[in-house]
This record gives structure tokens, sequence and C-alpha cells, in this order.
């Protein structure tokens, strides 16, 4: 601009990297005019509720076609069926017999694993974790007379810990260690029981899938008793 002064009002308007003059009166001429508020937008409309009307009469006559209260995780209740489901207790659970958890009521609470104790297992070698596995199924299948309805399970079980004992016996500080970890699985369901071993890693792929396929086919030849 090299001095230059300019006799009416002006501002600078910073461009990018450049500094650019700009005359008021040509900045006031570039300004769009406002278009005038129509008088019939002025007030604001009352909002369309036919969409929400519509889907309330519709949920109010939706139903599942099965029995009240069942689904998949409610299979096997109380002894083998999954942990409750939050969601049915609260009545807003939408996937009905598809839900993998139980809808049937629990009278007491399940107990789940704390940090420590579903570490100790889980680093523990696959035998002596199915040790106190197998110990806790056995009580609990003699407890609730449920031999005959888990016979194969209980020999599935049995068989594969045959087999570790054979393959590695455990020596008499390993088996001080599970008698004094045998408390980890108290209070814990047979269904419980099963979820939790599911989640161990040192336990066969293989192992898991056949005890599952059998635990699994147990709940559904089972009858549902009274609630507990």
């Amino acid at each position: 601009m090299g001095g230059k002064l300019w006799p009416w009002p002006c501002l600078l308007r910073y461009r990018k990297t450049f500094l650019e003059v700009v005359e008021l009166g040509s900045l006031a001429s570039n300004r769009s005019k406002s278009v005038p508020v129509r008088d019939d937008l002025q007030e604001e409309s009352e909002p369309d509720t036919r969409v929400d009307d519509l889907l309330r009469r519709v949920a109010s006559r939706f139903a599942w076609q099965s029995e009240p209260g069942i689904s998949s995780g409610s299979l096997g209740h109380p002894f083998l069926c999954r942990a409750p489901c939050i969601r049915a207790v609260h009545g807003t659970c939408m996937k009905g017999p598809r839900c993998d958890f139980c809808h049937l009521e629990h009278v007491h609470p399940k107990r789940k694993l704390r940090r420590q104790e579903r570490e100790r297992l889980e680093t523990m070698r696959e035998l002596l974790a199915l040790l106190i596995f197998q110990w806790h199924l056995e009580q609990q299948v003699i407890k609730l007379q449920l031999e005959q309805q888990l016979r194969l399970v209980l020999v599935v079980v049995q068989r594969h810990v045959r087999g570790l004992r054979q393959a590695q016996m455990p020596t008499e500080l390993e088996l001080c260690r599970v008698m004094e970890n045998l408390w980890i699985l108290r209070g814990f369901s047979l269904g419980q029981l099963f979820n939790s071993l599911q989640h161990w890693p040192q336990v066969s792929a293989t192992f898991k899938r056949e005890l599952k396929f059998l635990v699994d086919s147990a709940r559904q030849s089972m009858a549902r008793p009274a609630t507990v």
C-alpha cells in the first residue's frame, strides 16, 4: 500500500496469507438481504403423533408365540438354567424365547467368581482345575438326585479326568493345592459350574464342546421343577 492514505472509511480483511483493503460501502452492499418471515411459519406447528400412536397400538397387541416366561436360557430351571435375565426382571427383554438367559424366578441369587478366584482357577493346570470342578459336580448331582439325567455328563468328565491323570499324575503338593481351593466354587449351581468351565482357557476345547452338547441335551429333556 506504500503509505497511501485512503480518503474513505475502510477496514483490513485477512484472506489466507494476505491482507485486503475492503471499503465499508462495498461490504454492506455484498450482504444478502434477509427474507421476511412468513406469517404462517411464525407459530410452531403441533408435532405429528400419528406414528407414535401407531407404534403403541402395535406393541400393545404384540405377544411372543411361546409359553410366557420361557426362553432358551430357562431350560433346565432351576438347576441347569443360565443366569437370570436382568431385562426380563424389569419386563424389558425383547429377545423372548431367543434369550440365552433365564426368565424364570430365582429366589436365591447366583454367586459370581471374584477376580482373584477366577485368576486362581485359570492359572491351574487342566487336571487340577477339573478335579475341583468334578468334586462340586458330583456333590450337586447327588444332592439333587440327578444321577440318571446327568449320567452321560458324569461319564465324560470322569473319562477325561482319568486320561489326564494317566498322562501326568498330580504330585502331593498339587493335590494339597486342590483341597485348599475347593471352596472357590462353593455355592455354584450346576448351570453355573458348566458355564464357568467354558471360560477356562487351559481346558481342552474338544472336551468343552462335548460337555456343552451333553448339558444342552440334558437341559432340554429335563422337566421344569418348582421355583427355587
